[in-house]
């Protein structure tokens, strides 16, 4: 199909990253922020203006981060994947495990003029390799149920950085293939159980948040299993409309209630409630006000339909 592919990203603080798949004399473009990365990105947000100037630049820095290191392990390709919600991975596991910190400035192309700080530690390597797995699925993902060229087209892209993200998470990257798997088979059976679909992606996400097999493995399999749903439940929410007018599959648009978005919205915080009672489990000490606003703020504010998933750089 694409013989060639090559990568450029945007220089404008602001402007979304984009593939360029160059085929012969046609070029085409996929925004980072399109359907390619849909489903599981960009819901774990900050809310920037109740956080602190120190704590946002914490935040900054652990993006950073995390996109500095999918460059070193994986090379440019693979900073298109880069998304919040494994921030939020990094940070919560972080304050958990305090493990030593890399900390140095650096400038890079979307901040060409200015340092940036980064923070990188174990963690930020193995959220980089997640990062790859998932998005290279989700890709995939696109291309089963939508016949997407432009999904297909990017993950022949990162076919190779999969490859080597994958040989060093075996168990996992066997797991997110079953339950995505799973997820495809239930919405194509047109299932009407919420829960039965959305668990599907609470236990895909459950794993990841097994950095290390210790005492605290319950609570993070819990705290995984409810972001999850969430991440699945707020998606669900965002596209109600729109699914109802494609005729698409949307568990919300199923229920046998009235007032559908309101019961939604009843479900969502009834969830991110259960996700901060787990939270709150642990002795999380660093960089807890950035975790608490995420929790309670960021999340919670993607309720109001105006905030949609957000993966502009920050």
């Amino acid at each position: 199909m694409y013989d060639k592919f090559n990568v450029i990203s945007s220089a404008i603080k602001g402007n979304p990253i984009k593939f360029v798949l160059i085929k012969q004399d046609k070029i085409d473009t996929i925004d980072n922020n399109t359907e390619t990365s849909e489903r599981m990105f960009g819901y774990i947000t900050i809310n920037k203006r109740e956080l602190k100037f120190k704590e946002y630049y914490s935040y900054k820095g652990y993006y950073c981060g995390l996109c500095k290191c999918l460059k070193t392990k994986y090379g440019s390709l693979s900073r298109l994947t880069l998304n919040y919600d494994m921030t939020f991975l990094i940070l919560l596991l972080s304050s958990l495990y305090e493990p030593d910190n890399k900390i140095y400035n650096e400038r890079c192309i979307v901040h060409p003029k200015e340092k940036q700080l980064i923070i990188e530690n174990d963690v930020t390597e193995y959220a980089a390799s997640l990062n790859v797995v998932l998005s290279y699925y989700n890709l995939l993902d696109n291309w089963e149920d939508e016949r997407d060229f432009k999904s297909l087209a990017a993950a022949k892209a990162l076919e190779s950085k999969f490859k080597k993200s994958s040989s060093a998470l075996t168990d996992i990257t066997k797991i997110i293939q079953e339950r995505l798997e799973s997820i495809s088979k239930l919405e194509k059976e047109d299932i009407e159980d919420i829960d039965a679909v959305s668990n599907e992606f609470g236990h895909l996400m459950e794993e990841m948040f097994l950095f290390k097999k210790d005492h605290w493995e319950q609570n993070l399999r819990r705290i995984g299993f409810y972001l999850g749903k969430y991440i699945y439940f707020i998606d669900a929410y965002h596209d109600m409309k729109k699914d109802e007018e494609n005729c698409s599959y949307n568990p919300f648009n199923k229920l046998n209630v009235e007032k559908k978005e309101e019961y939604a919205k009843n479900i969502i915080v009834l969830n991110l409630s259960l996700l901060s009672n787990e939270i709150e489990k642990l002795p999380l000490i660093q960089d807890k006000g950035i975790i608490d606003n995420i929790i309670y703020s960021g999340m919670l504010k993607k309720l109001d339909k105006k905030e949609k998933a957000d993966e502009r750089p920050i």
